[in-house]
């Protein structure tokens, strides 16, 4: 979304694999299930403080139940070793939604694979060393609590919820497109995995064992619901749905290749961090792993809806930071247009590869076009700013695009407005007129994520710029 100006909020399985009785034909009817161990997961991380386990758009009637009879054990042993395991490692997003897929059931939490060697589809934030001390209380956890009783008395309310998901995707054979794309998978059982705590958040999950057989079950969260509380789906989860099928096929490409894609995934990811990592993706393989699922849903989108449709992908993908996804959809053009010569996707990625080293380049390129901040009145991380300053100004090194500009926080730490914001005749000062208190920390941004509507003169992008002062007391 691009204005003239921003003033922005940044703000199962049971396990029900839809399999095919015959190996060599892949099931095309997808359906979802609530999973005992990804509501079980869910609801440990949610006591423990993880906020994407805790969104207002997981909000329902459900979730309420949930924390009227389980909040009393916020202070488990399995509880405070999710806190230390997500402060220390960083267990959080999808690696807690790994571990669910690979567990058997919810009374022996025992694993489908053993521990070590790691599962390839288990995340390695996960430490050997204490994911088993995790699964032994959590066992102790599911007696104490009556977990089990809970889910069994709710089952109709699952089955309500995952048959309205069911019923979506009944309407695209989404398997067909991926067997088109990316080469059949024979071995793999496909599933959709509906989770209601977890709001907005979607996981591409997966086991995959020894003997080439896999389980690709992604996860799609309940961030809508309609006056009974059943979640609601609508045209705008295709993609989504689309996307997560995406990770089971593109990450292991990724991994196969880390090394070649590394040196320039870095040099890219350096330029690109604070819009990554808003984001929740950390490192350069994480990019790589969302930039090949993000550009292969492009494809899915022009391909059953029309190329208005992958515009619009590509247009939301490049405002959250993945500029090159644009290019990178041209390019897989030459791969479905050349299928004999590469019969599935991994063959093709040497060319992908190659693309990553010179858009490398030509980012850096960029980067070193794209506008800077030279200074700020009041200094940025100043903390005895004047309370009856009236104003913000941030002087750029070069004349910037007029009226366009975006100002990105919200809540209490955000500065009140008083008036319109303005750059000068030069275009080089932006003006933020403000009210503001005295002993008050505040915070924004200029530029971020998607809002990222600073530009020069010439329309190269402001990188994201964080801006933090405190005012004295009086």
């Amino acid at each position: 979304m691009r204005a003239p100006a921003h003033l922005a909020l940044a703000a199962v399985l049971a396990t029900g694999l839809t399999g095919a009785a015959q190996e060599t034909k892949p099931a095309h009817r997808l359906q979802a299930r609530v999973n005992s161990r990804v509501e079980l997961l869910s609801l440990i991380f949610r006591l423990a403080g993880n906020p994407e386990y805790n969104q207002p758009n997981a909000k329902s009637p459900y979730a309420d139940e949930i924390d009227a009879h389980f909040g009393k054990f916020r202070d488990h042993a399995v509880i405070r070793l999710a806190r230390e395991l997500r402060e220390q490692h960083g267990v959080s997003y999808d690696a807690v939604m790994s571990l669910a897929v690979h567990l058997e059931d919810t009374r022996s939490l025992k694993t489908k694979l053993p521990l070590e060697p790691r599962p390839p589809r288990l995340d390695e934030r996960w430490p050997p060393e204490q994911t088993g001390q995790f699964l032994e209380l959590a066992r102790g956890f599911v007696q104490e609590t009556g977990f089990n009783e809970f889910f069994e008395q709710h089952r109709q309310q699952y089955d309500t919820a995952a048959a309205r998901l069911t019923r979506k995707l009944g309407e695209r054979d989404y398997v067909a497109w991926f067997d088109r794309f990316f080469g059949a998978r024979p071995r793999a059982r496909f599933g959709v995995i509906l989770s209601l705590l977890n709001g907005p958040c979607n996981y591409g999950t997966g086991v995959r064992y020894p003997d080439g057989r896999e389980d690709i079950i992604p996860i799609i969260g309940a961030g809508k619901f309609d006056g009974d509380g059943v979640p609601v789906f609508g045209d705008a989860d295709v993609s989504t749905i689309a996307h997560e099928f995406c990770h089971s096929y593109t990450n292991p490409c990724v991994d196969q290749h880390a090394e070649e894609l590394r040196p320039a995934a870095e040099r890219i990811f350096q330029h690109c961090e604070r819009a990554m990592r808003d984001q929740a993706y950390g490192n350069w393989k994480t990019m790589m792993y969302e930039s090949l699922v993000r550009v292969c849903v492009v494809r899915y989108m022009q391909a059953t809806a029309g190329e208005k449709a992958a515009g619009d992908e590509v247009r939301e993908n490049e405002q959250r930071g993945f500029r090159w996804i644009g290019k990178l959809a041209e390019l897989l053009g030459e791969y479905e247009t050349q299928r004999a010569r590469y019969a599935t996707f991994d063959a093709f990625m040497p060319r992908v590869v190659e693309f990553f080293n010179d858009y490398a380049k030509e980012y850096e390129e960029s980067a070193a076009r794209a506008p800077k901040v030279v200074r700020m009145i009041p200094p940025n991380g100043a903390t005895d700013v004047d309370p009856g300053r009236t104003e913000i100004k941030v002087f750029f090194d070069r004349p910037m695009t007029d009226k366009s500009w975006s100002v990105v926080g919200g809540g209490p730490h955000y500065p009140e407005s008083a008036g319109d914001v303005s750059f000068d005749g030069e275009h080089k000062v932006f003006t933020m007129p403000v009210h503001l208190k005295p002993g008050w920390s505040y915070q924004f941004w200029l530029n971020r994520g998607k809002f990222n509507s600073f530009r020069s003169a010439d329309g190269v992008e402001l990188e994201s710029v964080e801006v933090n002062f405190r005012t004295r007391g009086e």
